[in-house]
């Protein structure tokens, strides 16, 4: 039997989230590239999954690893940032309702 590969850490940052009846989305900042991602529920990432979408927190799935992303705490620096990605993918999405910190 072959030991289990390492666990994969997970680089993202959870920055808002826009939960809609038809659709829900996770923002995200990966933290090694800084890129901003914007990933739709059962999207792939890495080799991550974006598994569920709540108000403040999201679900990421790697094989039988999962992890819970939550908003960084308030009066971080990405609370802002958070906000306006938020409020840009409502713009652009149309009907949906966001979620942020």
């Amino acid at each position: 039997m072959q030991p289990s590969p390492p666990p994969v850490e997970l680089r993202l940052v959870l920055v808002g989230t826009v939960v809609g009846s038809d659709q829900s989305v996770g923002i995200f900042v990966d933290e090694t590239s800084k890129a901003t991602l914007r990933l739709k529920l059962d999207d792939d990432y890495q080799g991550w999954r974006l598994g569920s979408v709540n108000r403040r927190e999201v679900t990421m799935v790697r094989g039988e690893q999962i992890e819970t992303l939550t908003f960084p705490k308030a009066g971080g620096a990405t609370s802002a940032t958070g906000t306006a990605l938020a409020e840009s993918a409502v713009k652009r999405g149309s009907s949906h309702t966001a979620q942020y910190d």
